[in-house]
């Protein structure tokens, strides 16, 4: 067993079973990672409205709870490409790193476009971009955040090291169960804006129950970026 200077051994950082040691993606992992980064980007994009506009905004991607899915997404998916590509130079882990976070917003975005007729983004006065959907400079952005995200990975592993026991694999089921039932909501609540948008009345009493509980100014004011592109 190693000690460090301080006199501390290595199991009283990491407890030696756990299996965050390896850094090998598991699903407890990558759920928390999406959980904590989905939190943390609401924060982020909060303050950096509040700075740009003097005022405090949060974008959110849910009817319950401060969830960002694209941050969620994007440090799972950087996570689990910092492992698989261990080995790897630079330049190829920048590529994929890029390609991931293109990847999140390109998927959101058609998904948004092409289902609910909506935008959340816009890029279309960026240069190279696509669609308005993604462009060169949130490309680089999300290479340069990659490597730096895998360079935290050492930290990030201690860190999720502690999450784990009978406690933590309980709240990780009955969470999954609550983002599960969140996100199927939140698309059911999503499709009835839109309908509602076109002037189509509620079908059943589960419809006119969202429109009482969901109606359009709670949905403009929780998804306040959202806007319809007609």
């Amino acid at each position: 067993m190693n000690t460090t200077a301080s006199g501390i051994t290595e199991a009283e950082i990491i407890p030696e079973a756990s299996p965050y040691e390896t850094g090998k993606p598991t699903y407890p992992k990558l759920f928390w990672l999406f959980m904590i980064a989905s939190i943390a980007g609401v924060i982020i994009e909060g303050v950096w409205y509040y700075f740009q506009h003097d005022r405090w905004e949060t974008h959110v991607v849910s009817v319950w709870g401060p969830f960002c899915i694209i941050y969620g997404f994007g440090a799972s998916g950087c996570y689990a490409a910092n492992y698989y590509l261990r080995g790897k130079n630079i330049l190829i882990k920048f590529l994929v790193y890029a390609l991931v976070g293109d990847g999140v917003e390109l998927v959101c975005g058609l998904v948004l476009r092409y289902t609910l007729n909506m935008k959340a983004w816009d890029y279309t006065g960026y240069p190279l971009n696509f669609m308005g959907l993604i462009c060169i400079k949130m490309t680089i952005i999300w290479g340069i955040a990659g490597l730096a995200f895998g360079f935290l990975t050492p930290l990030v592993d201690c860190g999720l090291a502690w999450l784990t026991g009978k406690f933590w694999d309980t709240a990780c089921l009955v969470l999954t169960v609550f983002m599960i039932v969140n996100f199927t909501l939140t698309g059911i609540c999503l499709a009835r804006w839109a309908s509602r948008h076109k002037g189509h009345a509620p079908a059943n009493s589960f419809t006119k129950w969202i429109d009482d509980t969901y109606d359009d100014e709670y949905m403009d004011k929780r998804f306040c970026e959202w806007h319809f592109r007609d």
